[in-house]
């Protein structure tokens, strides 16, 4: 019982250390869960006409900003990609609004691991919505949400999803394993990773 209670704890702990790490460097948290009534108001599921050329057009927008911002290590062209008004929902780790400050996000991220490198595993759109599953890895030079640089190879997988809007992307919903990020730093230690 008292080791659940520490685990509880550790957890809000954490909770609390990335949300004010985020608060901290300016970006908007909207709310530590995200869910996407509140992460795209007025959605409609409806489906619009979405010819196969305009899914695969919004795949192409995907590739190449993560090609860009992060393979490439262009963490400032972030924002040539993002809707103004979009948002960034990162589950626990909260919602960040506003191209400028999800721009800000994805900077800090190549600023944290300068060797950063994504790989897509596999990519699908429907209508104005595309899934990516990747695997991310690098070098953790800086400071990343509230975690102090630690100089360890982290790697992730991840699952994301991203809402375009006029060949911009409005909405990206990020499933990364942060369990993993976590050990990898050297931040916290899950009792199932060997």
């Amino acid at each position: 019982m008292r080791k659940i209670k520490k685990q509880l704890v550790m957890r809000k702990m954490q909770r609390v250390a990335v949300a004010a790490a985020l608060a901290a460097a300016g970006l908007g948290i909207a709310g530590v869960a995200a869910n996407a009534a509140t992460a795209a108001p007025g959605y409609s599921t409806a489906s619009p006409s979405h010819s196969g050329a305009n899914v695969r057009a919004n795949e192409q927008v995907v590739e190449a900003f993560l090609q860009d911002v992060i393979n490439e290590h262009n963490g400032g062209h972030a924002a040539n990609y993002l809707d103004p008004d979009m948002q960034w929902s990162g589950g626990t780790v909260g919602t960040v609004t506003g191209s400028a400050n999800v721009a800000g996000l994805f900077g800090g991220v190549v600023a944290a691991f300068p060797d950063i490198h994504i790989t897509i595993n596999d990519i699908f759109g429907q209508r104005d919505e595309v899934v990516v599953r990747v695997v991310v890895s690098g070098t953790q030079e800086g400071a990343i949400l509230g975690i102090p640089a630690s100089g360890r190879h982290v790697q992730w997988d991840g699952v994301d999803v991203y809402r375009l809007s006029d060949g911009k992307i409005s909405n990206i919903w990020a499933g990364d394993d942060w369990t993993a990020i976590l050990n990898d730093t050297g931040t916290f230690k899950a009792p199932w990773i060997p």
